[in-house]
């Protein structure tokens, strides 16, 4: 395993054989102007990101739940045949999350997708952790995306 920090406050690990990426190279996954650090395994079409929203008033309204149903509205409008898969509870950070799980097929190629989006809140801020990879892999990865988000340890200051 390998380890990073985000923003100087998450310590967190990410399996063998990833690469972290660059602003740029983040811009080709994702959209939005969020504060990210993501690692993709290329070989293994596996990709797995932690970002942070920026803080807004209206934040102190609204919970995990309320972004997550909000971005999966977006994404089934924005994604090549979007399927819905589950929800689950779990716990980021000691911070209550909301996981959303669906697939999509790549505008870019008919391939199709698996994603995991969770959800948590810390203070007034936002984060969002994102796991992909090919749905016909899903199963060898769920275990991974799991690993990867129970990794995530606040660092004390």
């Amino acid at each position: 395993m390998n380890k990073a920090t985000f923003i100087n406050f998450i310590n967190l690990e990410y399996p063998d054989g990833f690469k972290e990426l660059s602003d740029i190279e983040n811009k080709k996954y994702f959209s939005g102007d969020m504060i990210r650090l993501s690692f993709h395994n290329e070989e293994k079409h596996v990709l797995l990101s932690l970002s942070k929203s920026k803080y807004s008033f209206m934040n102190n309204f609204i919970n995990a739940r309320n972004i997550a149903n909000g971005a999966i509205t977006n994404l089934r409008r924005n994604l090549k045949d979007f399927s819905f898969v589950e929800e689950y509870k779990s716990k980021i950070l000691e911070q209550d999350a909301v996981t959303e799980c669906f697939s999509y097929m790549a505008n870019d190629q008919d391939i199709k997708q698996y994603a995991e989006m969770s959800v948590f809140k810390v203070k007034k801020q936002f984060y969002v952790v994102y796991c992909l990879c090919r749905d016909n892999s899903k199963e060898e990865y769920k275990k991974i995306f799991k690993e990867f988000r129970e990794s995530f340890a606040a660092i004390n200051s």
